[in-house]
């Protein structure tokens, strides 16, 4: 589209200076007079028919000549004069003596124009006029009078003759009456100043005074005859006319109302535009493709939000933020409907520069070309992650009080069959003497254990406990929970370091539950590195939390697999039910801490668990 814009722009431009040329050829073939153009040097460039009719150098070759040939040579230094000056830019206008072929002089009058090629003077255009013949003169004269009256007479725009020293107007074109609503007699004899607005006096004042040397140009309000103020653009030139050197200028007022009316609106638009991109830019990430679906431009909230600085970002597609969540069939019928020119909603996973995902609810919007194809695509999209963050824990939440209301009625029902099969059970052990029944029964009763074991944990699930807290030294119950898996540790080859930082303040927790949760966190970093390993266990306060930070290096978790955990029967384990860091996340959260587990497949696992204490409590 911009391609076509250059071209339809470069034809106008050509229309133009096209017809500007043949302004300016039309002028110079039937310019009633002499006219010659000089370059700086002063060698005739070119000449009209009338400027040899009027030289009488039928004859003779004039072009590229210097022109002070043709003038008397006791007026060399004078002319030379003028002609500098207007090569410095100033109009000149002068009396001279020009020779005919013969040498014979005759009087002419010359106008020097600078002609500007791009803003530099570089020639002299000069028109001549033979006042030898003062009869053809004033007959040219009140030929263009004539003309000019008939132009003012007809002419659309405002023309008026004022006095610049008493603003009083001596001529009024008729166009007033259609303009402003007067009659041309009204303003005949008044003052200029009549019903200008009273804001724009000043502006006026100085349109008459600042036209003596070179057009003069200003926009002010005039009352029309209804009421409404008319706004005009007035160009005002001084001329040589009036009686007793009075000055003279005229001005040619051309209605601009509804101009101005249109940029008005014109201003008011873009500022809408403005605010809209603003209130855009600040809450939404916005991105621009071409056609094929290279990024041509990005705001600050798309650099922020993805991590990419915005030379990162062009040239590039927007798959370079794909987290492969979307299957690529999903891209592939978002392709098919915007390059049909068709807008498409939906909701997108995407992954930033550091590997981070996030979720867009995204608009693209095609913009159509004159042909009907798609030249670009506007992307509009909203930072929805913590909205999907809260639908996921909600669906959590949901599977939680499912599991907890039968958790619940389970461990009701179950509790009391089994606390009657265990008793059951331990009095056959005390009975049999046979070695293969001891060995049964006593299988049965570990079994027995295990199941009451479920049963408590489901009670864990079903409702938040009202467990006693107690202040207790993190340090001393961190060494307990290594003493019991010490065993198991060595026994799957890993090694246990410990990192704490002195003086850990006490906390407020119920200790059990706590070595539940670290024991069970240990234990899944063990089984994580079936060919032993190491783990490293921190300790440490940061600001009013303490973190117990436990890093592994075994095998670590996919991370398609790492985003469900924690989840109901969720599991990564061969024996595992998924209950037990659901079990633990429940009993940090009943703590008001927080449990995180960052993941790399091949590197290892990080668990990180925050648990609040008071400034106030007491330090080791």
């Amino acid at each position: 589209m911009k391609h076509s814009q250059d071209v339809l722009i470069d034809k106008q431009e050509l229309h133009e200076l096209h017809r500007n040329y043949q302004t300016y050829k039309s002028l110079f073939a039937h310019y009633p007079g002499m006219m010659y153009l000089l370059d700086h040097h002063g060698l005739i460039q070119n000449i009209n028919h009338f400027g040899d009719a009027i030289s009488k150098h039928y004859n003779v070759r004039i072009k590229s000549k210097h022109y002070t040939n043709f003038i008397l040579a006791s007026e060399h230094d004078e002319v030379n004069h003028f002609f500098y000056k207007t090569l410095q830019g100033q109009v000149t206008h002068f009396n001279t003596v020009f020779l005919t072929p013969d040498q014979e002089p005759f009087e002419v009058e010359l106008v020097n124009i600078p002609v500007y090629v791009d803003h530099e003077v570089k020639g002299v255009f000069t028109y001549v006029r033979d006042i030898t013949e003062e009869r053809a003169a004033a007959f040219a004269l009140r030929e263009s009078q004539e003309k000019y009256r008939l132009i003012a007479e007809h002419t659309s725009e405002l023309i008026r003759l004022v006095n610049v020293e008493s603003g009083i107007i001596t001529y009024a074109s008729p166009s007033h009456e259609t303009i402003l609503g007067f009659k041309t007699e009204e303003y005949t004899g008044q003052s200029f100043y009549e019903d200008i607005h009273p804001d724009d006096h000043d502006a006026v004042i100085h349109l008459l005074h600042s036209a003596k040397d070179k057009p003069a140009v200003a926009e002010f309000r005039r009352r029309h005859v209804n009421g409404n103020w008319i706004t005009l653009e007035d160009r005002a030139r001084s001329i040589p006319y009036g009686v007793n050197g009075e000055r003279m200028n005229v001005v040619v007022s051309r209605d601009i109302t509804e101009k101005k009316r249109a940029e008005q609106e014109l201003q008011s638009t873009l500022k809408q535009l403005k605010d809209l991109k603003y209130a855009l830019d600040e809450s939404a990430l916005v991105s621009v493709t071409d056609e094929s679906g290279k990024i041509t431009s990005v705001n600050e909230k798309f650099c922020e939000i993805t991590e990419y600085t915005e030379g990162e970002l062009l040239g590039q597609t927007h798959m370079i933020l794909d987290s492969g969540y979307h299957p690529q069939s999903f891209f592939d019928e978002m392709d098919v409907q915007i390059q049909s020119g068709s807008v498409w909603k939906g909701e997108i996973n995407n992954k930033t520069k550091h590997g981070n995902d996030f979720w867009v609810d995204t608009t693209v919007v095609p913009f159509n070309g004159d042909n009907g194809e798609p030249y670009q695509y506007v992307y509009i999209r909203k930072d929805i992650t913590d909205r999907k963050r809260a639908e996921e824990l909600l669906r959590t939440s949901d599977k939680l009080s499912v599991i907890g209301e039968l958790a619940a009625g389970v461990a009701h029902e179950i509790r009391n069959p089994l606390t009657s099969l265990k008793g059951f059970t331990q009095i056959l052990k005390s009975r049999l003497d046979s070695d293969s029944d001891q060995e049964f029964i006593s299988i049965m009763l570990d079994e027995l254990d295990r199941i009451n074991m479920i049963v408590n944990e489901f009670m864990v699930l079903a409702r938040p406990q009202a467990l006693a807290h107690e202040k207790a030294n993190l340090q001393d119950l961190l060494q307990n929970v290594l003493t019991l898996i010490e065993t198991q540790a060595t026994l799957n080859n890993v090694q246990i370091i410990t990192r704490v930082i002195e003086n850990i303040p006490n906390i407020s927790c119920n200790e059990n539950q706590i070595k539940q949760v670290l024991i069970n966190i240990i234990k899944n970093s063990i089984e994580a590195m079936p060919n032993g390993g190491e783990i490293i266990l921190s300790l440490f306060p940061v600001e009013n939390e303490v973190f117990i930070e436990v890093r592994d290096n075994g095998e670590g978790i996919p991370d398609h697999q790492l985003t469900h955990l924690g989840e109901p029967f969720y599991t990564t384990k061969k024996k595992g039910n998924g209950l037990g860091l659901m079990i633990c996340r429940r009993i940090i959260q009943n703590h008001q801490g927080t449990l995180l587990i960052d993941s790399k497949e091949g590197e290892g696992t990080v668990v990180t668990i925050k648990l609040p204490y008071r400034p106030s409590d007491e330090s080791r």
